[in-house]
């Protein structure tokens, strides 16, 4: 009976040590979730811009290389265009003549209007830290514009002083024309026919 009772009061007093978390070590450690929380939020959404960024690039370098292909293949005139998926621009002034296309990636060709893409550009305002330049001083791609609505465009300038392929993303609104403005960030300087970003290809090699 004595010993009985001994660990009765034993496990009165072994029960009554254990203890739980205090309101304020609770609030402690939700604070610390907290900022943590906080801190990881952006870094992700960041990591989750830059591989939009990456894929608009990407998309881009398949149409220029494509491009590429076409000009020395040589079917980049008025009359060589007529036989591909390419339009032509004929500009009273030869040297801003020029064949175009819409790429679209998931056939991976042109297509002569970007009226019959769907726009599937994926960066977003958000600046996901992406500086990409090609073939010339100003960037091809800037990470602080919105591409959602936009599809990738091609222009090959075979007469110009300098011969050269212009690859851009171009807000898929309306037909297209040369005095159309919908590039995505704007045009350069105001020239009608020059994106402010694009991949410049020089083809004098």
């Amino acid at each position: 009976m004595h010993l009985y009772r001994n660990a009765y009061y034993y496990q009165i007093m072994k029960n009554n040590n254990k203890k739980g978390f205090t309101l304020a070590e609770l609030l402690i450690v939700v604070a610390i979730i907290g900022v943590l929380v906080a801190i990881s939020i952006p870094i992700f959404n960041k990591q989750i811009e830059k591989s939009r960024e990456a894929y608009d690039i990407a998309t881009m370098r398949q149409a220029a290389s494509l491009a590429v292909e076409y000009y020395y293949s040589g079917v980049v005139t008025e009359n060589g265009t007529t036989s591909t998926d390419l339009g032509f621009n004929n500009n009273s002034d030869t040297e801003r003549r020029n064949a175009y296309g819409a790429y679209d990636p998931k056939s991976g060709k042109f297509v002569p209007s970007k009226n019959s893409l769907k726009a599937y550009g994926k960066g977003t305002k958000t600046d996901g830290g992406t500086y990409f330049y090609g073939g010339n001083s100003r960037e091809a791609y800037s990470s602080t514009q919105d591409y959602r609505d936009a599809v990738v465009m091609i222009a090959i300038y075979p007469a110009a002083k300098e011969p050269h392929i212009c690859v851009f993303w171009k807000n898929n609104q309306g037909t297209y024309t040369g005095q159309n403005n919908s590039y995505v960030g704007g045009r350069y300087e105001n020239k009608d026919d020059d994106p402010k970003y694009c991949i410049w290809i020089s083809l004098n090699g």
